[in-house]
């Protein structure tokens, strides 16, 4: 995951057989087959896309303050149709992007059928709910989701644009470009250096609602201290976990320092964010 980068990844044994994994987000177990997963992640689509091929008998999310078009739980009826229990936590009770804080005071705001059917409920703590999930003793579910996750350049040129449902599909081929994210804008907890691999252009990322301790749009200052223009799209005006809505649709809540030399202002559009890092490279 990148030098520097340090995750929380805890195994809570709680009377056997559960086994209950947490993480700061759910790019990260590679290895968690039968196990439920506590992620701090939005519970967007590509997060659901993500949890879908990991094997899992449970997930939690974020619920990133749910959003437009209930983007933030999308991932619920998603993962209800593959038969993974869902469930998501406030935003505002737990700090998305940090797996800690969603044990420690998460309280659970959505669940789906599949988790209602192993006991969950709406108002349990998040530890209380992956405890059912894992007293359930489901099959663990693994999906082959194919391309659904979108990556795609929308422009070329010297500054190339490029939409990307998630900050972990940027690599080195997006160095020097700017990205358009569906991602949530909060640096991971155990994050010491940066989980966005290359030095692009610009960057913009969704503000989960904000949510508890401004968690939603920590990664504003990382990007500052890495000299890159930053903005979060305001998780009303599109849908997170969807770059393509973002950029279509996106209005800005929140910029950093490098971005506001620029011109660049809260409230413009995401479009519009592109066009002036463009025009400043």
């Amino acid at each position: 995951m990148g030098e520097g980068l340090l995750y929380l990844v805890v195994y809570l044994q709680i009377a056997m057989p559960r086994d209950i994994r947490v993480v700061d987000s759910i790019t990260q177990p590679d290895d968690s087959e039968g196990t439920v997963v506590v992620a701090g992640s939005h519970g967007g689509i590509s997060s659901g896309r993500y949890a879908a091929q990991l094997g899992l008998t449970g997930i939690l999310f974020n619920d990133a303050g749910v959003g437009k078009d209930e983007a933030g739980i999308q991932s619920l009826s998603y993962l209800d149709d593959l038969g993974l229990p869902t469930a998501t936590v406030d935003n505002q009770s737990a700090r998305i992007g940090d797996g800690l804080s969603m044990v420690e005071g998460g309280v659970v705001s959505h669940i789906n059928d599949v988790a209602a059917d192993c006991g969950c409920e709406v108002g349990q703590s998040a530890l209380e709910c992956a405890a059912a999930m894992s007293d359930a003793e489901r099959d663990p579910v693994r999906a082959d989701v194919g391309n659904e996750m979108t990556q795609e350049m929308v422009h070329d040129g010297d500054t190339p644009v490029w939409t990307l449902d998630s900050i972990g599909l940027i690599s080195d081929q997006q160095e020097g470009a700017i990205t358009v994210t569906g991602s949530h804008g909060e640096r991971l907890a155990g994050e010491f250096d940066s989980y966005i691999q290359a030095d692009v252009a610009g960057i913009t990322l969704f503000d989960a609602g904000v949510g508890k301790d401004d968690a939603g749009i920590g990664r504003l200052k990382t990007m500052n201290e890495r000299g890159i223009p930053a903005a979060t799209v305001d998780v009303e005006s599109a849908r997170i976990g969807d770059s393509q809505s973002a950029l279509e649709e996106g209005v800005l809540s929140h910029i950093n320092d490098v971005a506001a030399e620029l011109g660049i202002s809260s409230g413009d559009s995401c479009s519009s964010f592109v066009e002036r890092v463009r025009e400043a490279q």
